[in-house]
C-alpha cells in the first residue's frame, strides 16, 4: 500500500442493551443500534465491516461480556483495529474502565475507537476539548448505572416487603399465578411429590432413601419438571440431559418454609452496582412475609420436620427407617444421650436403652431400660395425655375464659407501663447529674458512682420490660391460637400403637431415670399448661360468684 492511498479499518460494530434499558427507545434497540452503526460505515468506505459483536441482557457497570470479550480477543489477534458505537453509554458505563480502554489499551493496541452520537473518533480527536468532555460524559453515563441500580433495588425491596415473589422460577410445588406473576398459586403434581417427601421423612425415611424412592418411581427432578413444562430452566450444576434426585434435593425442600406459605426472600445480595459477586445477607435482613400463598405443608407438621432434621436419624440395620425413638431418649440422671446397645442371649436378641456417658466416659450410673418396655410405657402415658388434651379442649370450649385472657394482658400492660415510667425516671436523672456537677452539688466520685448505680438500675428496668412485653406476645398468641395445637392430640384420639411420625410430633423428648422412671416431656406442654390454669382460674371465679 503507498502512501498515497486510503487506509482501510477492520472495523467491528459493538451493540449492548441491558435489561434496565429494556426498548424504551426504538435506536437503543439492538436493530437500531446496528442500522446506525452500518449506515455510518457506508458513509466511510475506509472503515470495512469485518463483524458486529451484540450483547443482548448485560450491564454496562463492567466488561464481563461474553461479545466484548470476543471482540478484545479478536483485536489482540490483529484481525481488528477499529471498533465502532452508538454512543460511549454502549460501550461501558463505568469511567475509570472506559477511561483505561480509550487513554491506554486501545493506543496501545493501535486501535481506533469512534463513538457516533458523542462525535469522538480517536484519529481525529480534539485533546483539549475531548480530555474534559470525554471524561466527563462518562462520569454522566456511571452516575446513570448507579441511579438505575439504586432505584431498582429500591423496587424490588418494596416487592419482597409487601410479599410478592420476585424470583425467577416458582419453587418446586408451586408455579406462578397466570393472572399475577408475583404470586404463587399450587402445582397438583409437584405438591403432591413435596407431601410424599415430608410425609416419609416424617415415618423415619432418610433423605438419601427418600430421593432413592422418587428416582426409581421416575418422578423427575425440579430442574427437570420445569424444562418438561416448557420453562428456560439452566444450571451450572446440570451435567447429564436428565438429572437425578439427591440427598441434598429432599433436604433443601424439607428445609424450605415456603411450602407453609412463607416467603424468605433477600437472603443474598450484591456488594455494588459494579460487584456482581453474590454474599449472604444476615437473616435480620431477609424480607420474610407469612401467609403469602396458599400452603402446601401446615405449620405443625414443617415445625415436626424441622425437629428431625436436628435429632440424630441414624439408620437402623434394615436401612429402610429410623429407630422409632432415634434421638428423643436421654439420661434423666445426667442429661446424656441414651444409646441403643443389643446384647444377645442364646438365639435372642434383646436391646437396652443405656446412658452414653456411663457407657463412653463412666460418669453417670449404669442404667437401662429394654426398648419395647419403653414402647409400652411411652404407648400407655401418650393415650393417657392425648385424653387429657381432649378433655381440657372440651372443658375450654365449655367455659368463658375470653375475659380472663384478656384481663391478664391489661394487668401485664399495666405493669409493662409502670415499668417504662421507672425507666424514664432513671433516665432524667441520669441527664440532671451532669448539671449537679456543673453547679458543684457533687463532686466527681460521687458523679461516678451516682452514674453507674443509676445506669445499673434503668438496665435492670429495661430487662424487666423486655420480659414483660415477651409475656404479652405470649399471652395475646394464646388469646388469637392458643387451642389450635390441640387438635394434633385430637387427631390422634385412640391411638393402639407407636410409629415414628406419631412420636416427633406429639412428644419433645423422653428422660429416663436410675429408678426406672420415665419422664416424658410433650410438645406444646407449656401451652397445656397455661391453658389449664386459665381454666381453673375461671373456675374458681365462677365457684366464688356462685357462692356469693
Amino acid at each position: 500500500m503507498n502512501e498515497t492511498s486510503i487506509k482501510i479499518w477492520n472495523t467491528c460494530g459493538y451493540v449492548r442493551l441491558s435489561r434496565e434499558d429494556g426498548d424504551k427507545e426504538e435506536s437503543n434497540s439492538v436493530t437500531g443500534q446496528k442500522d446506525l452503526i452500518r449506515d455510518y460505515l457506508c458513509r466511510h468506505p475506509e472503515l470495512r465491516e469485518c463483524d458486529m459483536k451484540v450483547d443482548d441482557g448485560y450491564t454496562g457497570s463492567n466488561f464481563d461480556r461474553p461479545a466484548f470479550q470476543e471482540m478484545i480477543a479478536a483485536v489482540k489477534a490483529g484481525k481488528i483495529n477499529c471498533i465502532v458505537v452508538k454512543d460511549l453509554s454502549r460501550f461501558g458505563r463505568d469511567h475509570l474502565d472506559v477511561g483505561e480502554y480509550i487513554e491506554r489499551i486501545f493506543p496501545f493496541l493501535g486501535v481506533r475507537f469512534i463513538a457516533i452520537n458523542d462525535n469522538y473518533d480517536s484519529e481525529h480527536r480534539n485533546v483539549e476539548s475531548d480530555e474534559l468532555i470525554i471524561p466527563f460524559k462518562n462520569l454522566i453515563n456511571e452516575a446513570y448505572c448507579r441511579d438505575t441500580s439504586v432505584k431498582i433495588r429500591s423496587q424490588l425491596e418494596i416487592k419482597r416487603k409487601r410479599g410478592d415473589f420476585i424470583g425467577s422460577f416458582a419453587v418446586f410445588g408451586y408455579q406462578r399465578d397466570p393472572e399475577n406473576r408475583h404470586h404463587l398459586v399450587i402445582d397438583d403434581f409437584s405438591a403432591d411429590v413435596v407431601r410424599d417427601i415430608f410425609k416419609w421423612k416424617l415415618d423415619g425415611i432418610s433423605a438419601g432413601d427418600i430421593a432413592d424412592r422418587l428416582n426409581k418411581t421416575g418422578i423427575p427432578t425440579p430442574m427437570d419438571y420445569k424444562r418438561k413444562q416448557g420453562m428456560r430452566y439452566k444450571t451450572s450444576f446440570r451435567v447429564k440431559e436428565d438429572s437425578a434426585w439427591s440427598a441434598g434435593m429432599i433436604l433443601r425442600i424439607l428445609k424450605n418454609p415456603v411450602y407453609t406459605g412463607t416467603l424468605e426472600q433477600g437472603r443474598v445480595t450484591t456488594p455494588s452496582y459494579k460487584v456482581k459477586k453474590l454474599v449472604n445477607k444476615p437473616k435480620e435482613e431477609w424480607a420474610v412475609v407469612e401467609n403469602c400463598h396458599e400452603a402446601i405443608i401446615d405449620r405443625f407438621c414443617f415445625e415436626s420436620v424441622q425437629k428431625v432434621l436436628a435429632l440424630d436419624t441414624r439408620t437402623s440395620a434394615s436401612g429402610q427407617a429410623v429407630d422409632l425413638f432415634s434421638g428423643m431418649v436421654f439420661c434423666g440422671e445426667c442429661g446424656a444421650s441414651m444409646i441403643r446397645k443389643t446384647v444377645p442371649s442364646g438365639k435372642k436378641k434383646y436391646v437396652y436403652y443405656v446412658c452414653s456417658a456411663h457407657k463412653n466416659e463412666k460418669v453417670c450410673t449404669p442404667h437401662s431400660l429394654r426398648d419395647v418396655t419403653l414402647k409400652e410405657i411411652v404407648l400407655e402415658a401418650l393415650q393417657h395425655h392425648i385424653q387429657e388434651v381432649i378433655d381440657l379442649s372440651d372443658l375450654l370450649s365449655l367455659t368463658d375464659v375470653v375475659w380472663l385472657k384478656k384481663a391478664g394482658i391489661q394487668k401485664l400492660r399495666a405493669r409493662l407501663d409502670k415499668k417504662q415510667e421507672e425507666i424514664a425516671r432513671f433516665q432524667k436523672l441520669l441527664c440532671s447529674l451532669y448539671e449537679n456537677l456543673a453547679d458543684g452539688i457533687i463532686d466527681q466520685e460521687e458523679y461516678r458512682e451516682l452514674k453507674r448505680t443509676y445506669s445499673r438500675r434503668r438496665a435492670n428496668a429495661e430487662e424487666q420490660a423486655d420480659g414483660l412485653r415477651a409475656e404479652i406476645a405470649q399471652a395475646m398468641n394464646n388469646s388469637d391460637n392458643g387451642c389450635a395445637w390441640m387438635n394434633q392430640f385430637r387427631k390422634h384420639q385412640g391411638i393402639t400403637d407407636l410409629d415414628r411420625a406419631l412420636i416427633v410430633t406429639l412428644i419433645e423428648r423422653v428422660l429416663l431415670y436410675q429408678d426406672h422412671r420415665v419422664e416424658i416431656v410433650y410438645r406444646w406442654q407449656d401451652e397445656f399448661q397455661y391453658q389449664m390454669d386459665l381454666l381453673q382460674r375461671a373456675q374458681r371465679t365462677l365457684s366464688q360468684g356462685e357462692a356469693v
